[in-house]
């Protein structure tokens, strides 16, 4: 795996785990709503990342227009 993958599915778990407390629930069992919402900020993060790199590339003069946008709007995030 990619050590930035890595980094950002470290991150997500983190970050949900301050939101929800503990992946499982009062009887032990595996709590599925703190595994969606894992899975939820995981996704957006690598989301927010493949942005920021084609952002980077923009400001470094190169024509990722044709790629920002609709990775944007696929994805659903704000234009």
């Amino acid at each position: 795996m990619n050590e930035r993958i890595r980094e950002l599915a470290e991150q997500a778990w983190d970050e949900t785990k301050e939101e929800f407390g503990s992946f499982v629930d009062d009887s032990g069992e595996i709590d599925f709503t703190f595994l969606h919402a894992y899975t939820e900020k995981f996704a957006e993060l690598i989301v927010l990342e493949v942005l920021a790199v084609q952002e980077n590339l923009i400001s470094n003069g190169h024509n990722a227009w044709h790629l920002h946008k609709p990775t944007k709007k696929h994805f659903g995030i704000r234009l």
